[in-house]
């Protein structure tokens, strides 16, 4: 299996996100009566393909990198330079 060239930043990634909630949310609503009351089976069942059609929509969106940090000039190192 090949992986792609940054997956070492899985983390940074927005469908990460969407996949957890995916897998995390009837799990959660399974074990939380108060969240059962909150959202009827019916509500539940139409909110994974929904934030499933989210995360496609991230996949393929161009994820803008994150800017590297810019550190200041070391105004001790300017004195001695």
């Amino acid at each position: 299996m090949k992986l792609v060239d940054d997956a070492r930043r899985w983390w940074r990634w927005h469908t990460t996100y969407v996949f957890a909630a995916i897998i995390a949310f009837p799990e959660i609503w399974l074990h939380s009566t108060d969240l059962q009351a909150l959202l009827p089976p019916a509500v539940v069942s139409h909110i994974a393909p929904i934030v499933g059609v989210i995360g496609f929509l991230l996949r393929i969106r161009q994820q803008t990198p994150v800017p590297p940090t810019v550190r200041p000039p070391d105004d001790d190192n300017a004195e001695h330079a």
